[in-house]
């Protein structure tokens, strides 16, 4: 499915071996990314591209429920993607 590299002893893992954009959110991938974020509390995906507004939240909503602040920022890809940003 994906392989994980954790960053220490105690806190956080690397996944490698999915593409967050074109991967299908399939009942057993998110049911493993659940299982892995409750063991590493963190999880690292590199190198996924531009992930589209709308596929984040999907999959954050695969997740757990969204809790959207009541900042959008203009350029934000998403309402309920909160953007980080010095413009």
């Amino acid at each position: 499915m994906y392989l994980l590299s954790p960053l220490s002893k105690v806190f956080g893992a690397q996944v490698s071996g999915i593409n967050l954009t074109t991967a299908p959110l399939q009942r057993e991938l998110i049911q493993k990314l659940k299982q892995d974020l409750r063991k590493y509390r963190l999880l690292v995906f590199k190198d996924q591209g531009r992930v589209s507004g709308d596929r984040q939240v999907e999959l954050s909503r695969h997740l757990g429920k969204i809790e959207s602040t009541f900042y959008k920022h203009p350029r934000s890809p998403h309402e309920d993607v909160f953007r980080v940003s010095n413009d």
